[in-house]
């Protein structure tokens, strides 16, 4: 686990470069026990590595640069890695570090109100809504797979873009049409037997369920939404996750925090059982 203070390329309501400290506070042995909702004990299959956070840099070109300097401090091949945000732009230099480390292109999970698609934002091609532009950077087209869950604050060039891209969008009237079962069962359809980098942007959460964003957008998921699509894509290969977009300062009853936490507790969950079964298949090998 690393934590990313940075919100450098917040647009609206900046403060997410505290989230990665409250994330750490509210995961507290005090208020959850070690067991899924499912049932899955976490502490039969993860021993956390807590890398702390990345030194504090002004520049986007600096980011990962700060990130592998951490990263590398200690060996864990082949482990799961979970990215703690900071603004939804760390998402990138997270994803490129995790490829060069695993030696292998990642496909995108991508939970956000937003598409994240825009080319340059607020005079910048690297920000927190370029990110997904960015991550797509120099890629043949098709060649990495993006599904977006949550979708609700688009623009018609972003929609635009996501249909001459090919990428594949679940909104928010979506989810609530087709149900989460549906929806699980159509994402794990197309990321299966892929390697998968899975990002949660807390403003895909509904504001009654995460106040404290940095861009909130009513109309969003619920936490039990969340569950039960996280539930339904088990078995996916999740390589490495983040959960980004946390502002303490907006968060007065610490809601959001408590979402954070246990939204992580769920994601460690899916990522055991995927790494399970992922040692079994090379043992057969």
């Amino acid at each position: 686990m690393v934590g990313l203070p940075w919100d450098a390329t917040s647009s609206y309501r900046r403060g997410a470069a505290a989230g990665p400290d409250a994330i750490r506070e509210a995961t507290s042995g005090r208020l959850y026990n070690r067991f899924t909702e499912q049932g899955l004990d976490l502490a039969a299959h993860w021993k956390v590595c807590d890398h702390g956070n990345i030194k504090e840099v002004s520049d986007t070109s600096k980011v990962k640069e700060a990130l592998a300097s951490v990263v590398r401090l200690h060996s864990h091949h082949s482990a799961s890695m979970l990215f703690l945000g900071g603004d939804h732009f760390v998402t990138y230099p997270c994803l490129s570090l995790m490829e060069e480390m695993e030696k292998r292109r990642l496909h995108l999970l991508y939970f956000d109100a937003h598409p994240d698609l825009y080319e340059s934002y607020e005079g910048s091609p690297y920000s927190h809504a370029t990110v997904v532009s960015r991550i797509l950077d120099g890629n043949d087209s098709g060649s990495r797979t993006v599904c977006y869950v949550g979708i609700r604050a688009s623009t018609r060039e972003q929609d635009e873009r996501i249909r001459a891209l090919g990428l594949t969008a679940y909104t928010t009237r979506d989810v609530c049409t087709s149900g989460c079962g549906a929806i699980a069962s159509s994402i794990s359809s197309r990321l299966r037997g892929k390697p998968i980098y899975l990002s949660l942007d807390l403003d895909c959460v509904d504001p009654a369920f995460a106040p404290g964003v940095g861009n909130p957008q009513p109309g969003g998921l619920s936490t039990r939404q969340m569950f039960d699509i996280l539930q339904g894509i088990e078995g996916l290969e999740i390589v490495a996750a983040d959960i980004v977009e946390y502002s303490p300062r907006f968060d007065l009853e610490r809601t959001t925090a408590f979402t954070s936490a246990i939204l992580i507790k769920e994601i460690m969950g899916i990522m055991a059982e995927s790494s399970s079964r992922n040692r079994s298949s090379r043992r057969q090998r």
